[in-house]
């Protein structure tokens, strides 16, 4: 990841070059929240993909509805800026209804977002539901989407290894 300077946009993955740069003028929550976009576009959007290619609007309800989620597990509520945001995009979906197109990408984001939060090892607040959006949801679920580690010392009752996994990926930020 890169800051700098982004004509009009929040931030922008570049898949050419492999990176993803994010507008340096923005407050630290901001930026966390447009990084988790763009990793949406990343892990959702294969630039290849004829379906990728077919509307811009259905990848940018994606990836910003991804950006809620993981927002919202770390007690961010990005909702004033996120439903604006995918409220605009799928009304630009030909032939559908800006609900419809939230409801038919819904299970698709739900699944890339619970396999990112499943991978950070950072406190978290809840689940990934937005505001608004809680459901009852059995116990057993959000223990099911725990990594491993943490099912076992939740069983246990010990507290989960804070080590860092050296095979994931790490974002570094370029002043």
């Amino acid at each position: 990841m890169e800051r700098g300077p982004i004509h009009g946009a929040n931030g922008v993955t570049n898949y050419g070059e492999r990176t993803v740069l994010v507008r340096a003028d923005m407050d630290d929550a901001a930026r966390v929240k447009t990084l988790a976009h763009e990793l949406g576009h990343v892990l959702m959007h294969d630039p290849e993909s004829v379906d990728v290619r077919l509307h811009r609007g259905i990848g940018e309800v994606e990836a910003e509805s991804v950006a809620l989620m993981i927002g919202a597990a770390h007690g961010m509520d990005t909702s004033s800026y996120t439903i604006p945001y995918v409220t605009t995009w799928a009304a630009q979906v030909d032939g559908k209804k800006p609900a419809d197109v939230v409801k038919t990408t819904g299970e698709r984001v739900r699944a890339i977002a619970l396999k990112i939060l499943d991978q950070l090892d950072t406190d978290q607040l809840g689940t990934g539901t937005p505001p608004g959006l809680q459901r009852d949801v059995p116990a057993r679920a959000s223990a099911e989407r725990q990594p491993p580690e943490r099912r076992i010392a939740s069983a246990v009752g010990a507290t989960a290894s804070s080590r860092h996994d050296p095979a994931r990926a790490e974002v570094r930020s370029i002043a």
